[in-house]
């Protein structure tokens, strides 16, 4: 179980360091739905990490 909870912490770092990437102004005034866009660039930055 400890395993798996350190795994989980990771990939939520990961996720948050993608996010806070994104997080930008020019961003934020770009995309009409923005929490969709991010969600797109989360995936794509952890596949990226990961491959």
């Amino acid at each position: 179980m400890e395993k798996r909870s350190q795994s989980d912490q990771g990939i939520k770092l990961m996720v948050k360091m993608c996010r806070s990437e994104f997080e930008r102004m020019e961003n934020k005034d770009y995309y009409e739905d923005y929490r969709t866009a991010e969600r797109k660039f989360v995936k794509f930055c952890l596949l990226k990490k990961i491959g």
